[in-house]
């Protein structure tokens, strides 16, 4: 699969000498949509025998990186699936944009998965709904979907390579990387007990913050 996508990334790249205008408009997204399937294809390959790199974290801002997930999904005006986006106005954050970028892309996916499994989708019903805040030293970013919810026997090794899919046919390895990025950001990953469809809560810290020293804190408050 990578030595395909390869393939037509070269092909792609003839794209931009073309004159046509949509052309110009689209190519650069399809040409980033190639680095990223490439870059996803060595993850898969790598996983369980090398570590991710670690992050190169930047000040970011968290509703366009939002913007480009939505993108990569093809969740356009005709797919009927809602996607509904809550974001503290002008939130950024200290992160790997291309690795959480992957993070949120593995978790939409599956929450379109989820839905999909319904059959006959109904915008109405089915919604992904994305929420960002800050609270103090840390980002939170939340990803929720009205789908069936994941399963009681996929709880347990929820973000365990190929033991952790939420779906049938699933490796669960889209999880299992996510939450290797999150915890290399000093962040965590979890499933939000207690709500409808799945919620995955997202925490990313600034650089210079420990989780467990900031849940220390909150406890001798």
């Amino acid at each position: 699969m990578r030595n395909l996508l390869a393939s037509a990334q070269l092909f792609s790249d003839q794209l931009s000498t073309s004159p046509d205008p949509k052309v110009q408009r689209f190519a650069p997204k399809l040409m980033r949509a190639l680095e990223r399937a490439i870059a996803f294809c060595q993850s898969t390959l790598s996983y369980g025998g090398a570590q991710e790199p670690p992050p190169e974290r930047r000040t970011l801002q968290v509703e366009p990186l939002i913007e480009e997930v939505h993108e990569a999904l093809g969740l356009g005006l005709d797919v009927p699936i809602r996607w509904i986006v809550a974001v503290e106005r002008g939130l950024t954050m200290e992160a790997d944009h291309d690795q959480l970028f992957r993070v949120l892309v593995n978790i939409a996916r599956n929450a379109v998965q989820a839905l999909e499994t319904r059959g006959a989708r109904d915008p109405a019903r089915d919604q992904i709904r994305i929420t960002g805040r800050r609270e103090g030293s840390v980002v939170v970013i939340e990803v929720s979907d009205t789908g069936p919810g994941v399963q009681e026997k996929a709880r347990t090794h929820l973000f365990q390579a190929f033991q952790g899919s939420t779906r049938a046919g699933g490796t669960g390895l889209g999880l299992a990387i996510a939450a290797e990025l999150v915890r290399a950001h000093g962040g965590e990953i979890r499933l939000v007990p207690g709500t409808i469809g799945a919620t995955f809560s997202i925490t990313i810290p600034d650089r210079a913050v420990d989780l467990d020293t900031r849940r220390g804190e909150r406890v001798r408050a």
